[in-house]
């Protein structure tokens, strides 16, 4: 890969990872490990394309180019579309928050939501990732995925998120075989706490698993009880997103 590219994508990164302040030019080639003259030619030519901007305090920002671009993939995706009207109609069946995920490097990424009609729920934004292993989303993708990249994501050590997270290899993977058999997923207070979900993934036309939904909310509302009984209904909402998407079974 070209080093200028790499180091300009992770120039990116740590712009997207930077407070609301923003980053300064030191904070950025001190992350970077790279001159201070160096970093203010990547984010010269950032500045130049939108990617990144400078403000009057002589931090930098993530640029509203990366809203643009953002935007048109999520406008071209067909898994983003094919799901939301089914998305509203289990948001609304649940008056839970609903989220739609997709599998990124041993990570789930956030690419749809629907909110809670409550007003104490969830919080989440596009665009978030979090690991497989410790959440609904992922624990419904992670079972289907082929071995290697399953293997992959399960390679290194499953931190604690908090107290009820897995992280005995050998619990995890009896958990996923329970997940596959059963499928749908839960997170109890795994990822969070104070917070249960439920997901079930989404099969294309060539039966890959290239997504999942979930239904997410707090315990006072969503115990691990209620989780299991939406369990078969978000287990139906993803199935019927995967025949939208070609899926033949």
């Amino acid at each position: 890969m070209s080093s200028s590219v790499t180091k300009a994508f992770q120039m990116v990164e740590l712009l997207a990872a930077s407070p609301p302040t923003g980053a300064s030019l030191a904070e950025l080639s001190n992350g970077l490990g790279m001159p201070k003259s160096t970093a203010h030619r990547y984010l010269s030519s950032l500045v130049a394309l939108g990617l990144a901007e400078r403000d009057g305090s002589d931090h930098f920002h993530l640029g509203t180019r990366i809203i643009e671009l953002a935007g048109t993939y999520l406008a071209r995706s067909d898994l983003r579309s094919e799901s939301r009207a089914l998305m509203e109609e289990l948001a609304a069946l649940t008056a839970e928050t609903v989220h739609l995920a997709v599998p990124s490097a041993g990570e789930v990424v956030y690419i749809a939501k629907v909110e809670s009609i409550h007003p104490i729920r969830m919080y989440s934004h596009i665009g978030a990732r979090l690991p497989m292993y410790c959440t609904a989303l992922g624990k419904a993708i992670l079972p289907f995925l082929l071995e290697e990249r399953r293997e992959r994501a399960l390679a290194g050590p499953l931190r604690s998120r908090t107290e009820h997270t897995i992280v005995d290899p050998g619990v995890m993977r009896a958990e996923l075989e329970r997940v596959r058999l059963q499928g749908f997923a839960v997170d109890d207070e795994e990822n969070e706490i104070g917070v249960c979900c439920v997901g079930a993934p989404i099969f294309d036309y060539t039966t890959d698993v290239v997504g999942a939904l979930s239904v997410s909310g707090p315990m006072s509302r969503m115990s691990r009880e209620r989780c299991v009984e939406l369990g078969p209904v978000v287990r139906e909402s993803a199935l019927r997103v995967s025949h939208r998407m070609g899926y033949p079974e």
